[in-house]
């Protein structure tokens, strides 16, 4: 009857210690023997049931110690019996007890104040890394599957009190190289890519690497941390996986009266000047650019196979262009997304005056206001019928000269004929008054 009294005191006693702060100053450690011991997790938390999980290399010779600022004499238990209190040895601060058993918990009660204790044993559950494979007849595009020839059992630890087990997480890394897209530099760069895993497996899926490489595993982080780190690397592997990026840029003319010459997307008015260029990985072997009316590529227009392609937009409308790579046998596709290029319908405005010469400088120049116009042709004439001026560029004007002087003010007469790029023709005549006032007039009579 009185046992079971102390047994019933002990629990009530831990269960209000958990509502109370605890003193962080309180610390386990392993001390002795060969000292290969790592804290997997300490957290000095008044709420928790585990304030500490130690996995050792081995229990000989190593003991667990507990520090207390309280002058308490810690009094120690394991997890499984409260009742029967466990040799322990006060010196000061600090408390010990000789690690003779591990895969379980310990309790160090100072005073009323219960902190525990869980203990693993490295050697019970040793990480052996034997070699890493590649799946050979694997199509590795998305994803390659590594082969891991070892051993490395889970290690669970418990808290005080609940038959739920946590996870130590072993921290297996894999490690190769890939490639990787740089923005600024416009091109792939090698680079080292690792995946963490929690535990040991036999199999593990990773990204497919864009250039051949050699794959490493390495581990664990307990090994790493007492110098005994195992590594095993593959052999050489092949990549068949690719990636590519399309860039696009568009000539811009400077031509001030032509309509919607600079959009915020591709194409505009036309004639659009486009350049493309494709950048790709190792494994690529082919490279196609795609133009198709509709956005599902349900029918392709035009096919060019070049890195770089120069291409001039004539028709109104949209059109989808995308860059498809593929690898050696089209083991491998990898497809861009659509760039869109817009081209507007046509327009041709034209001014009937203008006065070139003038002091401020505004309206020097007649000129027509245009967009999408793929062909033209423009006179100018005098009242004679002297051609005056005749351009094939609408983004050109008439400053209102012949052989190399002014006109003098009058009217003179235009014919034009362009076609716009949505088909449309235009047969445009008419007149223009060229004004200038008298005091500017600095001209011969061209007439």
């Amino acid at each position: 009857m009185n046992r079971t009294k102390q047994l019933y005191r002990l629990i009530a006693i831990i269960l209000i210690a958990l509502t109370t702060i605890s003193v962080k100053a309180q610390k386990f450690s392993v001390v002795g023997g060969n000292e290969l011991s790592y804290a997997y997790y300490e957290e000095y938390n008044s709420t928790s049931t585990i304030n500490a999980v130690y996995i050792v290399y081995g229990t000989a010779d190593k003991s667990l110690q507990f520090e207390t600022n309280s002058g308490n004499s810690v009094i120690w238990y394991t997890y499984e019996d409260v009742l029967t209190p466990l040799a322990s040895e006060q010196n000061g601060r600090y408390s010990t007890i000789p690690l003779t058993q591990s895969e379980c918990g310990f309790i160090a009660m100072d005073g009323d104040k219960p902190y525990y204790i869980y203990v693993i044993d490295y050697i019970k559950n040793q990480l052996s890394l034997t070699s890493v494979t590649t799946d050979g007849n694997e199509a590795a595009c998305d994803i390659i599957t590594l082969n891991i020839q070892g051993a490395g059992e889970k290690m669970n630890y418990y808290a005080f009190n609940n038959k739920m087990p946590y996870e130590v997480k072993r921290d297996i890394t894999i490690a190769y190289n890939s490639l990787e897209w740089d923005e600024e530099m416009l091109q792939y760069n090698e680079v080292v890519r690792e995946v963490v895993i929690n535990q040991f497996s036999s199999s593990y899926p990773v990204a497919a690497p864009l250039c051949n490489t050699i794959f490493t595993v390495r581990g664990d982080k307990f090994l790493e941390a007492w110098g005994m780190e195992q590594i095993v690397e593959s052999a050489e592997y092949t990549t068949v996986a690719v990636e590519a990026q399309a860039q696009a840029t568009q000539t811009y003319r400077e031509a001030a009266n032509e309509i919607d010459r600079q959009p915020e997307n591709l194409g505009g008015s036309a004639p659009a000047e486009i350049e493309f260029n494709a950048y790709y990985t190792d494994a690529v072997t082919h490279v196609e650019w795609q133009f198709s009316q509709d956005a599902n590529f349900n029918t392709i227009t035009h096919r060019y196979t070049d890195d770089l392609l120069r291409y001039t937009f004539r028709e109104e409308g949209t059109t989808y262009v995308r860059l498809v790579v593929t690898s050696n046998n089209e083991s491998c596709i990898y497809e861009s997304e659509p760039m869109v290029v817009t081209i507007g319908t046509s327009m041709l405005e034209i001014p009937n005056a203008f006065s070139p010469g003038t002091i401020d400088g505004k309206n020097d120049e007649w000129r027509v206001a245009f967009k999408s116009l793929v062909e033209f042709r423009c006179w100018i004439f005098n009242k004679q019928g002297v051609e005056m001026y005749y351009s094939e560029n609408p983004g050109e004007g008439w400053d209102g000269k012949h052989a190399g002087r002014l006109a003098s003010p009058g009217v003179y007469y235009y014919v034009i004929e362009a076609r716009g790029a949505d088909g449309t023709e235009y047969k445009r005549s008419g007149h223009i008054n060229l004004m200038r006032s008298k005091k500017n007039a600095k001209s011969n009579n061209n007439e």
